[in-house]
């Protein structure tokens, strides 16, 4: 919160466990407390089997409207990479089908305290999937939040990701990624925003012209580097049909133009085993170096930083 303030950001985003063992008063009092310094709260959760019980997801939502949280960021599965060969494409389609009548109680949860829930394109799913999954389930309160750097990891460029789910969008997360590439495809590795391969200013403007209610979170997460294998055949075969343009061949060809050079060092600091207090200065220099990069910037969406587990 007090980095926030600093920073002059528009709130900031955790996980539930932050409130594990804080009394009602306790969580009233932080509700204030963020109240009186002008923050947003966002809560996020995920990765349940909700096929089989929401439950944590519905408690999570209670939590948020105690808060005042206005959305709870979900993912749906701990698959990386857009790697999804273990499930084989027909069941990808099981497991989303199987998904609609949970999200549909989930989301009439949200309706009854007044919160949204945004399910996250968490290097698993794609914009086409997840347009179908909102759409079955039919809810205004159900949504996407929409993780910017990783729409390539599902072979899609930020712009074509974001206008297929226009109407679903409901928080962003602000990540960029390095490219660094690899036999079989490219390893997406983090850095500050702007000095990756998305186009940040595109994206802002869109993002304030196409849907200027959304806020976005600058998420530095994956302290490991992603290795997104797409150009292997069958890394394909469990993705639905599309049509390869405008989308796949746009982001092949953005990676491509991003990649950097063979030779240059990819592991993160904490892929090098570097000490705990040299991998912490990486990440508030990423952090600092991007709230410099969007405030260099004109326009855009309200920030907020999150603070991401591990």
């Amino acid at each position: 919160m007090e980095l926030a303030r600093a920073h002059g950001l528009a709130g900031v985003e955790g996980p539930p466990d932050w409130f594990d063992g804080m009394s009602p008063a306790g969580r009233r009092s932080l509700r204030h407390r963020l109240e009186a310094r002008g923050l947003a709260l966002f809560l996020d959760t995920g990765s349940d089997d909700y096929a089989a019980d929401i439950s944590s997801l519905t408690r999570t939502l209670d939590l948020a409207a105690e808060l005042g949280a206005p959305v709870v960021r979900t993912t749906l599965t701990r698959l990386l990479e857009g790697d999804r060969r273990a499930l084989g494409r027909q069941g990808c389609q099981a497991f989303l089908q199987a998904l609609v009548e949970p999200l549909k109680r989930a989301s009439d949860h949200a309706g009854q305290v007044g919160v949204e829930i945004g399910i996250e394109n968490h290097q698993d799913l794609c914009s086409q999937e997840l347009a179908w999954l909102c759409g079955q389930v039919g809810s205004e309160r159900l949504g996407v939040t929409m993780d910017v750097g990783n729409a390539y990891a599902s072979g899609e460029t930020c712009l074509a990701f974001a206008r297929q789910l226009r109407p679903f969008l409901k928080h962003v997360h602000l990540k960029d990624y390095r490219v660094h590439p690899a036999e079989s495809g490219y390893r997406l590795v983090r850095c500050a925003l702007g000095d990756g391969l998305v186009d940040w200013a595109a994206m802002l403007a869109w993002f304030q012209a196409e849907s200027p209610g959304v806020q976005g979170c600058i998420e530095l997460g994956a302290t490991t580097a992603r290795h997104v294998r797409l150009l292997e055949p069958d890394w394909w075969e469990t993705w639905p049909e599309r049509p390869f343009l405008p989308g796949a061949v746009e982001a092949l060809a953005d990676l491509h133009r991003a990649a950097r050079p063979a030779a240059e060092e990819w592991r993160t600091p904490h892929e090098r085993g570097q000490p705990p207090g040299l991998c912490a200065a990486w990440e508030m220099e990423q952090f600092e170096a991007s709230v410099r990069f969007l405030r260099g910037l004109a326009g855009g969406i309200p920030i907020v930083r999150e603070v991401a587990r591990g």
